[in-house]
């Protein structure tokens, strides 16, 4: 057994005391979780051994701070929105699987069909595998006919959020349990309406760590919690796929609207290092190369800016950004 398994184990136990804080966990509930926490740390060590220790501690002081009913009176509600297409059976099992076990949170999980039959069937048969609803788990499918796009499959199901916060997960990632509450709790702490949480890219198949620009992890953007309130306000004008999180990042940036950013790494990207590899990233990767018989590394990203970036990034700065402000003012002009 590795060694600095049994130093994680009473980690998981440290926090599992922590939990037993939570007035709306019980001890027949904190057992299950417990379970749960060890049972993904232990599916995905060779990652989860490096990433997961400042996820811990820093719940783990959280809980501390006078009990979890300081941040909540009951059990958050929190929803978060699924695009589909074409997607992996075993990655997307995983992603389902990630958030059933979130931990002293009610997940309302929104999955939105992008134009395939197939994926819709897929999505049935998963959610049969993971067994009926109950009170902590909630799940809605929503299905378009046609595919048009990431952007408006999200918008379709953010119509539907009927918690106080949501967050997203593409078909292909993974949440770590203890994602969603330590997010939640940060927002509580710090009474902001957003949350920024880090996040590290992985490869899946291989469960290992693909390096981004030499690091193992990246903040902002692409992982966030927020309150729904920020959609009835700024709206999510999530149909513009290239700079998808950018353009919304930079509309609250634009009204001001405060956050806190976390270095704790909750949510894993798949990436499969190879230099075919595409996803909403690609145009701004130079290179993706495998890394041969590393213990816990499978790849690494070089990203940068290529020329045809650079022309596209200077057009956005100058004519989008006040495109989108002049759009913005016409459509919340007391704002």
């Amino acid at each position: 057994m590795d060694p600095g398994f049994l130093e994680h184990l009473e980690r998981i136990d440290s926090i599992g005391q922590a939990l037993a804080r939570l007035p709306w966990i019980g001890v027949e509930e904190l057992e299950s979780v417990v379970k749960d926490i060890l049972d993904f740390d232990s599916e995905f060590w060779t990652f989860t051994k490096y990433l997961s220790l400042p996820l811990y501690q820093e719940l783990d002081g959280l809980l501390s701070q006078a009990g979890g009913d300081r941040f909540f009176s009951q059990r958050p509600r929190l929803a978060v929105v699924v695009p589909v297409h074409k997607s992996s059976e075993h990655l997307l099992r995983s992603a389902l699987r990630s958030l059933k076990q979130q931990v002293g949170v009610t997940i309302e999980c929104l999955i939105s069909v992008d134009g395939d039959v197939a994926d819709l069937e897929l999505v049935q048969r998963l959610l049969g595998e993971l067994g009926e609803e109950d009170e902590h788990w909630k799940v809605s499918v929503f299905f378009s006919e046609e595919n048009r796009g990431v952007g408006m499959c999200r918008n379709r199901a953010l119509k539907e959020i009927t918690s106080p916060w949501f967050t997203f997960l593409d078909d292909d990632d993974l949440f770590h349990p203890l994602r969603c509450l330590h997010g939640l709790m940060l927002m509580s702490l710090h009474g902001v309406p957003l949350v920024n949480t880090s996040w590290s890219r992985v490869s899946m198949t291989q469960k290992k760590i693909v390096l981004i620009n030499s690091s193992l992890i990246s903040c902002g953007l692409t992982s966030f919690i927020a309150s729904a309130d920020l959609l009835a306000s700024y709206g999510y004008l999530a149909d513009l796929r290239y700079y998808e999180d950018s353009e919304y990042m930079q509309r609250l940036q634009f009204f001001r609207v405060p956050y806190f950013s976390s270095g704790a790494v909750g949510h894993y990207l798949h990436t499969e290092p190879h230099a075919d590899y595409v996803s909403l990233a690609s145009p701004w990767r130079l290179e993706v190369h495998a890394i041969q018989d590393h213990p816990y590394l499978c790849g690494s990203v070089i990203g940068a800016a290529s020329e045809e970036c650079i022309r596209y990034d200077k057009y956005f700065q100058e004519q989008y950004q006040q495109a989108v402000s002049d759009a913005l003012l016409r459509r919340f002009p007391s704002s």
